[in-house]
């Protein structure tokens, strides 16, 4: 089952149910608008001489413009490629190369390192919806599977670019998935407030797929984002722990988490993935929310894997028992640990199912590493009960072997957040000639607070084994993240070396 059949379902369905609003502008698309500007998507590519299967890059913000462009490529065979606005020129080259961009379309915004990066393969995204005579029409299945569709690009900056390859089936997979993990009623809102470029636009798709209105709310603003909720009547929406954590602070910063939660009738959840969620920060999202926070656990080569919903992380949260926790694999996910040699059960999350991504684009090498008899090695560590309810309690890559002995970082960052006067902390090991690997730390300490590196070290060195005590610290005032809350550890390394 490919794109183009869901959305036509879609328009046959509820043809004069609005799927997209974008607030910026006002402007608004019923499903059979929608179905309409997706052709003309098509016709567009066509007349410029674009053979099914080109890769189409696509540089912009969140916009209706972006989604015509992101769906319509996929929809029509095509090959859609995002790119993330936040790259350098350099960066963004090299990807374009990589991907073997055919045209790369752009909004205004984005114009100057569009052309830098991409020169004359550059075209502005076309406001397609007021095209309503596209002479392409829907097959009658619209089966295209298992053709290629998406290429995301991921694991950082640095390097060869790798991009996750994801095709129809793959990604009618993630569809079904997410309907079923979050059903969803025509006319149900999700309020959008992230970036559409990554993998996380197909929460955008599965919810338009199954009938309900996507609004467009522009960037993530702390102080206007619950008003938002409320006057869009929105039953669901999206935020990183960064984005979380930015919230409560506006709210602290301007007066005290109220004692109750918040009125809004209509939201049901606030999926949080990306990134844990410290348990204070759960514990005041939950006071200002209610028990409408649920966590998705996924990632690029395996999106929205594991789901817990609110109602059930809300008993977990009363319990007492919900760190970690990441709820049940979806249909038609299997789960497994490997390496499970530890007297704690503890092993490496290898997940299968047809919601895995293909491979990574022309490395097969790469993909042969991680992706092995249809199983996915995740790189988490984490506990699989009976009942295949997970818990992720690490990364298996973040160990650092240092003199020959083994350094969970996560230990280490919990020891320095219990000091007092430190606020934030990322614990990391670089090369080092004597030791293989020394254990580094970033330290954000709290508000007009000054600490000297000598004091941390001893207070580790109180706390931790001799090995596991970080040999160098740098201060600063906050981490390095991307969009998704994860640390941008590449950053940091070059903090290091100045």
């Amino acid at each position: 089952m490919s794109l183009q059949y869901f959305f036509a379902n879609a328009a046959k369905k509820w043809p004069n149910v609005f799927a997209l609003h974008e607030l910026a502008t006002g402007q608004k698309l019923t499903f059979q608008q929608l179905a309409i500007a997706l052709r003309g998507l098509a016709s567009f590519l066509e007349a410029h001489g674009l053979a099914k299967g080109a890769r189409i890059g696509i540089l912009a913000d969140a916009s209706i413009p972006y989604l015509i462009a992101d769906y319509g490529s996929m929809a029509y065979g095509y090959v859609r490629v995002p790119f993330d606005p936040s790259l350098s020129v350099e960066e963004l080259r090299n990807q374009i190369a990589d991907a073997e961009i055919a045209i790369l379309l752009h909004d205004h915004a984005h114009a100057d390192m569009a052309y830098q990066a991409g020169g004359n393969i550059c075209l502005s995204l076309p406001a397609l919806w007021q095209n309503e005579q596209s002479h392409i029409t829907c097959s009658s299945d619209g089966r295209l599977a298992p053709s290629l569709a998406s290429l995301n690009y991921t694991g950082g900056t640095t390097g060869q670019p790798k991009a996750v390859m994801h095709t129809q089936a793959s990604l009618a997979a993630i569809i079904n998935n997410i309907g079923l993990a979050r059903p969803t009623s025509a006319g149900d809102v999700l309020l959008n407030v992230r970036p559409l470029w990554p993998i996380a636009s197909v929460s955008v798709l599965a919810h338009l797929c199954h009938g309900g209105t996507v609004i467009l709310g522009d960037r993530f603003n702390p102080a206007n984002f619950l008003s938002l909720l409320h006057t869009t009547n929105a039953a669901y929406s999206s935020l990183v722990p960064t984005q979380i954590t930015r919230l409560l602070q506006h709210i602290q910063t301007h007066g005290n988490i109220p004692d109750h939660p918040i009125h809004l009738p209509f939201f049901r959840s606030l999926d949080v993935g990306a990134a844990s969620l410290a348990p204070e920060i759960l514990e005041k999202a939950m006071q200002l929310l209610g028990p409408r926070l649920s966590i998705l656990y996924g990632m690029t080569e395996a999106p929205w894997s594991f789901y817990l919903p609110a109602p059930k992380l809300a008993i977990l949260h009363k319990r007492g028992s919900s760190a970690g926790a990441v709820g049940f694999p979806l249909q038609n996910v299997q789960a497994r640990l490997i390496s499970s040699t530890r007297p704690d059960n503890v092993g490496e999350v290898e997940i299968s199912g047809p919601h895995l991504m293909a491979g990574y684009w022309k490395q097969p090498d790469k993909t042969a590493s991680v992706l092995r008899y249809g199983w996915l090695a995740t790189g988490d560590l984490g506990i699989l009960d009976k009942t295949y309810f997970l818990k992720i309690v690490g990364r298996r890559k973040d160990i650092i072997r240092s003199g020959g002995m083994s350094v969970q970082p996560k230990e280490v960052a919990e020891c320095l957040l219990s000091h007092p006067d430190v606020a934030d902390t990322h614990v990391f090991g670089i090369s080092d000639p004597e030791w293989g690997e020394r254990v580094c730390a970033a330290v954000v300490p709290s508000a007009s607070i000054k600490i000297e590196t000598e004091e941390l070290i001893l207070y580790c060195k109180k706390h931790l084994s001799r090995h596991k005590v970080p040999k160098q610290i740098i201060f600063l005032q906050q981490l390095p993240r991307s969009h998704y809350g994860k640390i941008q550890q590449a950053k940091l390394l070059k903090l290091l070396k100045n």
